[in-house]
């Protein structure tokens, strides 16, 4: 299937390997209301039992032909008083508030089409989650994300929270960093406590405590959560006590949304929420990093750190620079 083909179709997903068995498969004629298989979708500040749910028409795996020029967009960063926000965030750890807080912002991107957009991201080495959703309302944003947000194989599962970014000249660095283990780890128990919530007793473990991935444009490191769902629990519940991605929010969940809500221009939507593909035995769900959506004006693509007490701020700006090094 050619890429250029996509722009006609009013509604389809598009997915990538890491959500069916290392091919692309695509879902066209979405309709709203659906019991599995079904294609999940919850922006940020959507609750997680409001997500959407839509069935498709047509359902099939295929190899992609990128016939489409990459784009490369001019990006404008909307970084304005980010040097502050870090400070302000350091305040409230100090005080006791918080531990950890994902801050983001956002840059603007050129009207470039959609499908050439797709292909920069997927430029420099396909993404486990590359996605490229249009839904019924016209809402459209595509994605590169590389983080796992959960899987459900039968009972088991499994969720790989990331923290820690490098640019590619730089993982010697991202291995040594105290701070960027520190990050790791306090998310980590996040996601393990969320987990506890929605599987057996005794049953969540931390299958590895950090890996590191290179993903072309940068090094990240992961870590690999897995538990035991009980009898009659799915994916949804899943995702009920896991959304929003404590590696987005930051730690504790609730004290970071807060100071997320006060200190953020406005709302994420498709950025860091949740995109997920809903089977009767096998389910994959992706965090929606490295995502771009639609706007009236082109394209906003969010980016974001987790600030900790240890956090400089030009350090920080330098993460979301790498971060946005997929664009170019």
């Amino acid at each position: 299937m050619k890429l250029s083909s996509l722009e006609r179709l009013p509604s389809f997903a598009l997915l990538g390997p890491g959500f069916a068995a290392g091919r692309f498969v695509l879902l066209t004629e979405l309709s709203e209301g659906a019991t599995p298989p079904a294609l999940v979708y919850a922006p940020f500040e959507t609750p997680a039992r409001t997500a959407r749910v839509f069935a498709a028409g047509g359902w099939e795996p295929l190899q992609v032909e990128f016939d489409v020029a990459a784009a490369t967009p001019a990006v404008v960063l909307r970084a304005d008083g980010y040097q502050d926000a870090v400070e302000r965030i350091r305040e409230a750890i100090a005080a006791g508030d918080v531990y950890q807080v994902c801050y983001t912002v956002h840059a603007d991107l050129d009207p470039v089409p959609a499908a050439a957009l797709f292909a920069r991201l997927c430029a420099r080495g396909l993404p486990r989650f590359a996605a490229w959703v249009r839904l019924p309302d016209g809402e459209e944003f595509v994605s590169a994300s590389p983080e796992l947000f959960f899987t459900v194989d039968g009972r088991t599962v499994r969720s790989e929270p990331m923290k820690g970014t490098a640019a590619p000249d730089a993982a010697a660095a991202l291995a040594a960093s105290a701070k960027d283990r520190a990050e790791l780890a306090m998310i980590t128990d996040l996601v393990r406590n969320d987990l506890a919530s929605v599987c057996r007793p005794r049953s969540v473990r931390v299958e590895c405590e950090r890996l590191e991935l290179d993903i072309g444009y940068a090094h990240q490191t992961v870590s690999d959560v897995r538990g035991e769902l009980p009898d009659g629990a799915t994916a949804l519940d899943v995702l009920a006590a896991l959304h929003p991605g404590g590696s987005v929010t930051g730690a504790p969940k609730q004290a970071a949304l807060r100071m997320i809500r006060e200190m953020e221009p406005g709302p994420r939507g498709a950025y860091c929420g949740t995109l997920g593909l809903w089977g009767a035995e096998r389910s994959v769900f992706s965090l929606l990093i490295r995502t771009a959506a639609r706007s009236a004006a082109g394209w906003v693509y969010g980016v974001g750190s987790g600030i900790v007490y240890d956090s400089d701020p030009e350090r920080e700006l330098a993460e979301l620079r790498v971060k946005l090094g997929i664009l170019g």
